[in-house]
């Protein structure tokens, strides 16, 4: 059975720690956006993309790593887990060290032939180029401390690091704002600090708390085959992650002005902090689902894995529904001067945000059963072919929408025919239960939206109407999410409510 005791204490600390950061990131965007211009803004997103296009490997490999790990503390293998750790680590370092001499051959090459920067402002690129590349190179080699952490279910620690990194972010905006000296240098050598303290924090904890994480030299090769056969087929997955993001950015340098980076970056960042309500729950609820799968209780994985994407799916709509219909008050408010395009990309990314609520709830269960290929293949000629096929009609001239609308046809693809197909054909998901966590998030849609559309028709765009359309468009996401819970999540919302009361 699942723990619910502590994926709700799991939840909590990874809320307190996303809300936390979530303050400091808007409010930090704003400064950072203001003193850099919106230049300076947009050379630094395109710069830092260029690194990112391998970064992504970081990310990927933290999903293998921590899911094997994982997977060994739910089978009660010890002697397995260290050996998995050692051998995560060696390979991570391997790894590292095969990134930097390639973006400090071919990357530096494309920085001075390929991206489109003032000349004035080529030497200031070269060191956020730099930068980002020794970040990137510690992130790399700080995977299985992180991926240690989430398999132990340490949330907390998350929590704590986050007041760091909020103090943090506030100095370097302090510091940036008195600084007299290249802003766009001096912001990159100060995220890169504070990049370095925390991975830094995060390997000392691990040290102190987790026996598998004191290294010993230790490489099974039968775990790197399989670490890095999983890794391989998650690696082609996530291209398409890679090119959304920072190809996109890359993309848009080649074809457009600054201020159109900026407009996707801002866009970006106002998603990754709304996703962060999501990913904050489902970080505390994937290593339930695969434990339950590894200890062979595969129908409890799968009613964990249903059940918790109706309730992301309520969850990010609460969120997104209301800001799509306020975001031009929204950004106006956020920020000293909203870029161009900011406003429709961040209501289409929004949108593609609540649609792909199903692909990444979907991903879980095969990363449980190691059944990922399908899905990397897939991967590989949907993401490739989008990318492909954006830069040819870029080429020919069509607008910069044509971003958003292949990004909006990618999402739909993998939410409701790749991921569904893969846990239907590979899984033993029933066509029966996918329809109906489908269906019990549509009604959930359609009703929030006969009464959202009319206020948002209606309602004025100032100060006062804006509010009264955030509260009324929540509420009524919320009270659809509450009319069409099942009856046992009911009575146990209802308990809890009444429990809490009674206490005071």
């Amino acid at each position: 059975m699942a723990d619910n005791k502590r994926i709700a204490k799991n939840t909590l600390f990874l809320y307190f720690r996303m809300i936390l950061i979530m303050g400091v990131t808007l409010y930090t965007s704003r400064v950072v956006l203001d003193k850099l211009g919106i230049t300076d803004y947009g050379l630094y997103s395109v710069v830092g993309g260029v690194v990112g296009m391998l970064s992504f490997l970081n990310g990927t490999l933290s999903i293998g790593t921590s899911r094997f790990l994982t997977y060994e503390l739910g089978a009660g293998n010890n002697d397995c887990l260290q050996r998995t750790f050692s051998t995560a680590f060696y390979t991570h370092l391997i790894l590292s060290a095969i990134i930097l001499l390639v973006m400090e051959t071919g990357g530096m090459w494309f920085l001075y032939n390929e991206l489109v920067i003032p000349p004035d402002r080529l030497t200031a690129c070269v060191w956020v180029f730099q930068l980002s590349i020794l970040t990137t190179v510690i992130a790399i080699t700080q995977v299985p401390y992180t991926a240690v952490i989430m398999a132990h279910e340490h949330m907390n620690i998350y929590a704590y690091v986050s007041i760091f990194e909020a103090v943090a972010k506030l100095l370097v905006c302090y510091l940036l704002a008195v600084a007299d000296f290249d802003k766009l240098i001096f912001y990159a050598a100060l995220v890169a600090v504070v990049q370095l303290l925390v991975a830094f924090y995060y390997r000392f904890y691990c040290s102190r708390h987790f026996t598998e994480s004191r290294l010993k030299l230790l490489f099974d090769k039968d775990i790197l085959r399989s670490l890095m056969s999983f890794s391989g087929w998650n690696i082609m997955a996530n291209v398409t992650e890679m090119l959304k993001l920072q190809g996109i950015i890359v993309l848009l340098n080649m074809f457009f002005a600054p201020a159109i980076i900026a407009a996707q970056a801002l866009a970006n960042q106002v998603s990754a902090a709304m996703m962060q309500f999501v990913n904050n729950f489902r970080t505390a609820i994937n290593p339930q689902i695969i434990k339950l799968y590894a200890a062979g209780d595969k129908e409890g994985s799968k009613r964990l894995t249903l059940s918790t994407t109706v309730y992301c799916f309520d969850l990010i709509l609460m969120l997104g529904l209301p800001a799509i219909m306020v975001m031009d008050w929204l950004l106006n408010l956020w920020l000293v001067e909203v870029p161009e395009y900011a406003v429709i990309f961040t209501q289409y990314i929004i949108v593609r945000n609540i649609m792909g609520t199903f692909s990444t709830a979907f991903y879980i269960p095969m990363m449980a059963a190691n059944r990922i290929k399908s899905n990397s293949v897939a991967a590989v000629y949907l993401g490739i072919g989008e990318f492909v096929l954006l830069y040819i009609l870029l080429k020919l001239g069509f607008g910069v929408m044509w971003v958003q609308y292949l990004s909006l046809l990618l999402a739909f693809s993998f939410s409701f025919i790749v991921k569904p197909y893969i846990l239907y054909k590979e899984i033993d998901y029933t066509l029966k239960e996918l329809l109906i966590c489908y269906w019990a998030c549509a009604k959930v849609l359609l009703l929030s939206l006969a009464f959202s559309i009319p206020a948002g028709i209606y309602l004025s765009d100032d100060l006062a109407g804006s509010i009264l359309k955030i509260i009324v468009v929540g509420s009524c996401v919320l009270l659809s999410s509450y009319l069409f819970l099942d009856k046992v999540a009911k009575q146990k919302l209802l308990h809890f409510v009444k429990e809490k009361f009674n206490k005071r």
